[in-house]
């Protein structure tokens, strides 16, 4: 059994978008699932945050958050996997329509033109909206790469866990409403999508 303080799931996500949520530009995560997975689903409610580096490019994001490529370091996704942050979800919804995508286009990273080739690929599987609430680990936790973190997925599920004790909110809860209660109200009519298995 893995204590309350500990996580041994991670997402694994842009490193863009991961630094965007642990600086409390966004709260927004949108996802489809890997090439290798029938679907996305969400085993846990609470996550560490996995930086990808390979497959993330500038002009797949908005000119807003472009910038924040500049502060990411040059990194290989083979390379040892340094764990920054935590994520707990404060709400899960599946998007199946075309207008419930433009509904939440203000709260993602996502280029329109991106969300909608996202949306289209596997067009019978719904797109997931993932609204996050972000913590950051006291201390960088490093933990060599190992071959199974390798491929197209989004869930790693790691040998040892990983403590979080001491985290602190990346945004504290006047600011955070801020910045999901306009995107969960344009979430509200949609499909919850199930969390934890």
């Amino acid at each position: 059994m893995i204590p309350l303080e500990s996580l041994q799931h991670a997402l694994k996500e842009w490193a863009v978008a991961v630094e965007a949520l642990e600086r409390g530009e966004t709260a927004l995560v949108v996802r489809k699932g890997g090439i290798r997975e029938k679907a996305f689903a969400i085993p846990e409610a609470r996550f560490l945050l996995f930086k990808s580096y390979e497959h993330q490019k500038p002009e797949l994001i908005k000119p807003t958050y472009r910038s924040l490529i500049d502060s990411i370091p040059d990194r290989r996704d083979d390379g040892p996997v340094i764990f920054t942050s935590f994520a707990e979800v404060a709400g899960a919804y599946e998007i199946s329509e075309p207008e419930s995508l433009r509904a939440v286009d203000p709260y993602h990273m996502w280029t329109p033109e991106y969300a909608e080739k996202r949306f289209k690929w596997r067009p019978k599987k719904p797109l997931t909206v993932l609204v996050l609430r972000t913590y950051l680990l006291p201390e960088p936790v490093e933990v060599p790469y190992d071959e199974s973190f390798g491929g197209c997925k989004s869930w790693i599920e790691l040998e040892e866990p990983i403590s979080v004790e001491g985290a602190r909110p990346a945004l504290n809860e006047a600011d955070l409403g801020r910045l999901v209660n306009p995107a969960l109200e344009a979430l509200r009519d949609l499909e919850p999508a199930h969390v934890g298995f």
